[in-house]
């Protein structure tokens, strides 16, 4: 039996990539709602396209959800479409990351982090929630 026999029958098992979390970019404040409502923990990165250090930190951060141990999300949430959802959130500057989950949005960071220290503001909070 060749290879292709045995992957196609079922005999011979390929090993799938283990992937946590998903990348949103929000279209809608009901959909913001829907997001922070979940038991899956989720970034929510305010930022803008014209933002030289949101560009920076976009790819960290979606870095981070693709290697971390447990599910997390990402939001991306453009302050120029969702100005009023980044006014109620208190975000001042950009690029800022927040953390939601369960309706609770809190905590988080402004400015470029390294993966590293993202890691870290993620292990402690998901600690603490």
């Amino acid at each position: 039996m060749s290879l292709i026999q045995r992957i196609v029958r079922g005999v011979l098992k390929i090993p799938t990539l283990r992937q946590f979390g998903t990348v949103t970019k929000l279209s809608s404040e009901k959909e913001f709602d829907q997001v922070t409502q979940s038991s899956v923990p989720t970034l929510i990165d305010f930022h803008a396209d014209w933002c030289g250090p949101c560009k920076v930190l976009t790819p960290i951060l979606k870095s981070v959800i693709e290697d971390h141990d447990e599910e997390i999300n990402l939001l991306m949430v453009n302050v120029d479409d969702f100005g009023d959802l980044a006014s109620d959130h208190d975000v001042n500057a950009i690029p800022c990351v927040k953390f939601a989950k369960d309706g609770s949005v809190s905590g988080g960071f402004v400015g470029v982090k390294t993966k590293q220290q993202i890691e870290i503001l993620i292990n402690e909070h998901l600690k603490t929630s």
